[in-house]
């Protein structure tokens, strides 16, 4: 959670910072404290609008659709496997990996 807000604080402060970069490389010096607060503001409200809809999208496109199971992350023979969904119709063991492989037949 910490990190999305991060990210929303970010894209409202990018706008001033790039003027901010902009006004120090640039040649022609214009009125001293002149700054063009409420358009840097309205830049700023609309990119973390943008943004927060953005993480919106990509976060819906993770999550799982009707007739998924979801499996948590997993510890198997000391990698881990990331949490994923798998159809529902699947039974349960094999999604999960067993030792029965591994024993003599």
């Amino acid at each position: 959670m910490i990190r999305i807000t991060l990210i929303e604080i970010a894209s409202f402060l990018l706008p001033f910072a790039l003027f901010m970069i902009w006004q120090r490389l640039s040649t022609r010096r214009p009125e001293a404290g002149r700054l063009p607060t409420l358009r840097l503001a309205a830049a700023g409200a609309g990119l973390a609008v943008v943004t927060m809809l953005v993480l919106v999208i990509l976060d819906a496109s993770r999550a799982g659709h009707e007739g998924e199971r979801y499996v948590p992350p997993q510890n198997i023979d000391g990698r881990i496997v990331p949490g994923h969904f798998v159809p529902a119709e699947d039974d349960e063991d094999s999604a999960e990996p067993t030792g029965e492989d591994d024993a003599p037949q």
